[in-house]
């Protein structure tokens, strides 16, 4: 059986090491090893079944954002999908959830949850934009200033014109670099955009 790939806030790395997950610092990701029982470490890893994003391709987006405590600008990530991706419309009953295809692209906020091959995907190219606790409690995936180490606010990233990756003109959207990874891509996250504003005015990768 191939290593299986963890997801693991740092609060709880001792824990995996514990349990007899090892840590692999060239991709810079917790694995289960060949061998070792992975029932242990069911929380830890990403459950298929939970995904409400999916899309055969994706873009890792970099931007440029201001930090609130050092004010130096750093660079932000996260995930923009073509148009063709699916997004799970959950119904009010049992059994009325279904896949609708996005037929624009999506930005997506509030990500929660990486397929392991993203996950290292990401993590290659940033050790900024990882898995972490936010002010409000929630784990998820978090940028944090490249000089100081402060979270940056999921909100101002992703949702204010401007700012990070919501462009309010062409020079903001000419800020963001868009790298193309013809991978699937799965995720669970709280929101999402539909459509991308100025999205044929970012660069491609």
């Amino acid at each position: 059986m191939a290593r299986i790939i963890l997801q693991v806030p740092f609060c709880d790395k001792n824990e995996v090491k514990a349990r007899g997950g090892q840590w692999d610092p060239q991709v810079r990701t917790w694995f289960v090893p060949e061998g070792v029982d992975p029932a242990p470490f069911t929380m830890w890893m990403a459950d298929q079944t939970l995904l409400n994003v999916r899309s055969p391709a994706y873009f890792i987006a970099a931007s440029v954002h201001s930090c609130p405590k050092c004010v130096q600008s750093s660079r932000v990530h996260g995930f923009i999908l073509p148009a063709g991706h699916t997004l799970l419309n959950v119904g009010e009953d049992e059994g009325e959830d279904e896949w609708e295809v996005g037929d624009e692209p999506s930005l997506l906020c509030s990500i929660e949850r990486l397929t392991p091959t993203v996950a290292i995907r990401v993590r290659a190219l940033t050790l900024n934009y990882r898995l972490g606790l936010s002010s409000d409690g929630s784990y998820g995936w978090l940028n944090y200033c490249e000089h100081c180490g402060a979270e940056f606010d999921d909100n101002e990233v992703f949702c204010e014109p401007g700012m990070g990756f919501l462009a309010f003109t062409e020079e903001d959207a000419r800020q963001v670099t868009l790298l193309h990874v013809a991978e699937e891509f799965g995720a669970v996250c709280g929101s999402y955009s539909f459509g991308v504003a100025l999205f044929e005015e970012m660069k491609v990768f």
